[in-house]
């Protein structure tokens, strides 16, 4: 009896999800008369109504509506200003200086203080650095299935560094990694597709063997010193035995 409740419970739970969940405001559209909008990884959509100055969820997830167009995305220029890591950099949008937070990935982390870095990580904040410094003309895409900002207040956004998008060229050098994804996304297939291909090819951090010597990059060294020990002792013992046979001689 308990474990019908239980299940009773838990389908009421995904019915009142699944019909009372957020939207995502900037992907509502009309079609034939009727609201739709869009959320979710992976993205689906479902019919909205708008009720007190906002939309919400009218029932369960439906099939793309026919009239569906994917939204255009807001582009503009900016320059550099610092470099932070490999998927972050102050940047400055309309004269003011901001932190940009690269969409849809995630580089190794840096050195912080006495925390030590992932493997991988300088030389992806290198590479970005060396990108956004070398560039000529840096534009931010912003998503229009994305938020602007995430709630730290970093702007999120594709960058292009003279029209090659940052992501996709660390994603293609094994640097980064598609991660944090809550949307159809505009180039989120290009960069699943050179995630695959840096994988199958072993670049970068997807290079197991130099993942491991970045890992552990004194086991040489450990190596080194266990073999030179080994051999002290072998010489030691050496001496003793040939003190003992001198010993014998001398007193027997």
């Amino acid at each position: 009896m308990k474990k019908i409740v239980g299940i009773l419970i838990v389908c009421l739970f995904i019915n009142v999800s699944a019909t009372s969940g957020s939207i995502n405001e900037k992907s509502i559209f009309e079609c034939n008369g009727k609201y739709y909008g869009s959320h979710g990884n992976p993205l689906h959509f479902h019919e909205v109504i708008q009720k007190d100055d906002k939309w919400v969820i009218k029932g369960g997830e439906v099939d793309v509506p026919s009239c569906y167009i994917k939204p255009v995305n807001e582009r503009e220029e900016a320059l550099f200003s610092k470099c932070v890591d490999g998927d972050t950099a102050k940047l400055i949008i309309h004269g003011q200086e901001e932190t940009v937070r690269f969409l849809a990935i995630d580089t190794p982390e840096i050195q912080h203080g006495e925390v030590s870095g992932d493997p991988f990580g300088k030389e992806a904040s290198d590479f970005t650095c060396n990108k956004l410094k070398s560039s000529k003309k840096i534009m931010l895409e912003y998503d229009a299935n994305s938020n602007k900002t995430d709630k730290y207040g970093r702007v999120l956004a594709f960058v292009f560094t003279d029209d090659l998008l940052l992501q996709k060229e660390l994603i293609k050098n094994g640097l980064a990694k598609v991660y944090y994804v809550y949307g159809d996304y505009q180039y989120i297939d290009e960069l699943r597709k050179a995630e695959d291909d840096a994988k199958k090819n072993k670049v970068g951090m997807w290079n197991t063997s130099i993942n491991e010597e970045k890992l552990n990059p004194d086991i040489e060294e450990k190596s080194n010193d266990e073999d030179q020990l080994s051999q002290l002792l072998i010489y030691l013992k050496a001496i003793w035995d040939y003190l003992k046979k001198v010993f014998d001689l001398l007193f027997n």
